[in-house]
């Protein structure tokens, strides 16, 4: 064999040249993207949403330091008034110990509308409105409705379409 000949049997293929690059590229967007997610989505406790009386609460400050039973909801959702009695039982037996909030999502309903549903049902529980959905991409609410628990360091405990049946058992780990 020639010696143009056993060089070009050494030579590498494009494709064994791109494979090392392809391989660091590939492990650069893998371990960046959940870091690229974090950084867009931030903190959900920063999130600014209304309440039912039209102010402006942030996540963080209306979970006033406790564990956090996150109830996404809407007027029109059949399956969410069965849920409703449910999270209203739990947010009146654990009232000392955990806050409830309901968020309504997608901006469907007026200011109005979640009004008069408070009303009807007498719910006691903080409302707020999701109009964008921020609080419900940030926790990967698809449907509704969810109830999502979390602890104090923001850790989801519990994931349902209803309370969680012991809260005592899920904030104690």
């Amino acid at each position: 064999m020639t010696e143009k000949g056993v060089e070009m049997i050494r030579r590498k293929s494009p494709w064994e040249k791109l494979s090392p690059a392809i391989l660091i590229c590939t492990v650069c967007v893998t371990f960046s993207l959940p870091l690229a997610a974090s950084c867009q989505a931030g903190n959900p406790m920063h999130i600014v949403l209304l309440n039912d009386t039209g102010e402006k609460v942030r996540l963080g400050q209306a979970a006033a330091g406790k564990p956090l039973l996150l109830y996404f909801w809407a007027t029109w959702c059949r399956p969410c008034r069965k849920t409703r009695p449910k999270v209203s039982d739990f947010a009146q037996k654990y009232e000392d110990r955990i806050q409830v909030l309901g968020i309504n999502l997608g901006g469907l309903d007026s200011l109005e509308d979640v009004r008069k549903y408070r009303s009807r049902y007498k719910i006691t529980y903080p409302l707020l409105l999701d109009r964008d959905n921020e609080v419900a991409e940030a926790y990967s609410v698809y449907a509704i409705p969810t109830v999502i628990l979390l602890d104090r360091d923001g850790e989801i405990r519990h994931r349902g379409d209803d309370p969680p049946p012991n809260l005592e058992g899920l904030l104690s780990k």
